[in-house]
């Protein structure tokens, strides 16, 4: 029963005190999992707003629930503490199990998960849309990463887009930070030297523009590139630097030639991008590999992906947030674990 646990007043409501909680960008959470504990800024500066605390304190039990809870809310959920956070994958653990088929067509769910478990390149990918929030995540932090989810879990009755080829939330220890949550678009480019202007059927604008409607905080689209090798009469010089000392100092090397082609598709998609998209909507060109290699191979090494950082939306969506934090408590098996920092 319910009715005997302690009670805090949120806006007209009185919800039950535990340890789930979502707080408001009032910037105010709770010191330890009981609501009956003295409220702390989350930072320095932050002050309480016409006497209330804009926190929603819910039993554990009722997170099943918890997008129709909230949906009374006036303000977005900014975070959501997690009642139980899942063990993270180790090196060399399975993560996904893909159809050799998708790896063979190089179908777009192959190339998603290519994207999210190279963590080099997605961790570029991800500063680049993210670059202010990136540069001061703190220790113990991350983003939980999911690939085509489905729109219905989130949003019940949206039917475009059908999916979110890849939702991203980030973490502070226990916490979601809802407030960043992106959601992507994806598109495959299959390019080669004969074919470098090839482009998807669509550039994802329009599916962009849906998932912005429905409230998510922050949305970008991805041109995920595969292609051939250029011919080596084709390759260009590629000047070279040394680092000799922990001061940064470093040697000029003589040139090398290189196969240019990475960066000239990733430059021609990305402008075709920047010239279909609005700026709201941020961008990241990526080059997943030759044709010839295995998506996952990392033997040819990692070309920077160029980006364009995502802006936040005019509006968030309350009751869509409270929808991912949900899924997450409830499957975070689906998502895998992309921590900030090495481990330790």
């Amino acid at each position: 029963m319910l009715r005997n646990r302690p009670t805090r007043r949120v806006g007209l409501r009185t919800v039950s005190a535990s340890s789930s909680v979502i707080a408001s960008s009032s910037g105010w959470a709770p010191t330890g999992s009981d609501a009956r504990r003295k409220m702390a800024p989350v930072s320095k500066g932050t002050k309480k707003r016409s006497g209330r605390f804009h926190i929603l304190v819910l039993p554990s039990e009722c997170t099943a629930n918890l997008p129709r809870m909230l949906a009374f809310l006036s303000i977005p959920p900014m975070r959501y503490r997690l009642t139980n956070r899942a063990r993270p994958l180790q090196d060399g653990e399975p993560a996904f199990a893909i159809p050799v088929k998708m790896l063979r067509h190089r179908h777009e769910l192959a190339a998603t998960i290519s994207f999210i478990t190279r963590r080099k390149l997605f961790g570029l990918s991800y500063w680049g849309l993210q670059p202010g929030y990136f540069d001061r995540m703190p220790q113990d932090s991350g983003v939980l990463v999911r690939p085509a989810v489905p729109i219905a879990e989130l949003v019940p009755g949206a039917t475009f887009p059908g999916d979110i080829d890849l939702l991203i939330v980030p973490y502070e220890g226990n916490e979601l930070v809802l407030d960043r949550t992106i959601a992507i678009e994806i598109k495959i480019v299959r390019a080669s030297f004969a074919k470098q202007g090839k482009s998807p059927n669509d550039f994802g604008v329009t599916q962009a523009t849906a998932l912005q409607k429905l409230g998510f905080p922050y949305v970008a689209i991805a041109h995920l590139i595969v292609s051939d090798q250029s011919p080596r009469e084709a390759w260009r010089p590629a000047g070279l630097v040394r680092i000799i000392g922990p001061d940064g100092l470093a040697e000029q090397l003589p040139d090398i030639e290189t196969d240019w082609l990475p960066a000239d598709l990733m430059e021609r998609s990305f402008g075709r991008m920047q010239a279909t998209a609005p700026e709201p909507i941020g961008l990241v060109a990526a080059y997943l590999g030759p044709n010839d290699e295995n998506l996952f191979d990392v033997a040819h090494g990692t070309w920077f992906p160029l980006c364009r950082a995502a802006q936040s939306g005019a509006k968030s969506n309350s009751a869509l947030l409270a929808a991912v934090a949900a899924l997450v408590e409830r499957r975070q098996d689906y998502f895998l674990d992309n921590p900030r920092y090495d481990p330790a």
